[in-house]
């Protein structure tokens, strides 16, 4: 697992995975997106008539497919870090979280639960393709560490496993 200087610490490493049944029904979703761009461009060719909201939208159901569906996460877990890689179509970014500011993290994200509680954001970082159970990790951030926000992001039971080995008194199981 250690691969050069920069990943001393790192303890376990994993890629997102895709579901054949979960691709299957994004590329229906994007058959509808399809059929939205030929709806705009039949309207705009017989009418002349440019619809700049529709046009808006076809554009906006595309990058979000694209986004839910083309990019690819790795999470690293690393001794008091854990660093989310989102890459696809040219584009990489890694997000962060110091496990020391962490409140606490569930194996299962239920929306309805979590609604209640006082989290300001949520940050997505996992594929719709993906076939693993929505997890969430709510840490503190600010100037004053007072303010919570949450990550949800897709992984392996065995990566909780290691999760659960650094911080075994924060977990929330939720089954």
């Amino acid at each position: 697992m250690m691969k050069g200087l920069f990943c001393l610490n790192e303890i376990y490493r994993e890629e997102s995975q895709v579901s054949d049944r979960r691709m299957q029904i994004s590329y229906g979703g994007l058959a509808v997106i399809t059929i939205l761009w030929i709806y705009e461009g039949y309207r705009y060719m017989n009418t002349g008539y440019f619809s700049p909201l529709g046009w808006g939208f076809n554009i906006l159901f595309l990058m979000m497919w694209i986004w839910r569906v083309v990019f690819k996460y790795t999470y690293i877990l690393r001794e008091g870090e854990m660093e989310i890689i989102s890459h696809g179509v040219g584009i990489k970014r890694s997000f962060k979280v110091d496990l020391t500011k962490t409140e606490s993290y569930t194996n299962k994200y239920i929306k309805s639960f979590f609604r209640k509680t006082k989290i300001r954001h949520y940050i997505h970082r996992y594929s719709s393709v993906d076939p693993n159970e929505q997890r969430l990790l709510v840490f503190t951030e600010g100037k004053d560490n007072k303010k919570l926000a949450g990550i949800i992001f897709k992984c392996s039971e065995k990566f909780l496993r290691e999760l659960r080995r650094q911080m075994p008194d924060k977990f929330l199981n939720l089954n």
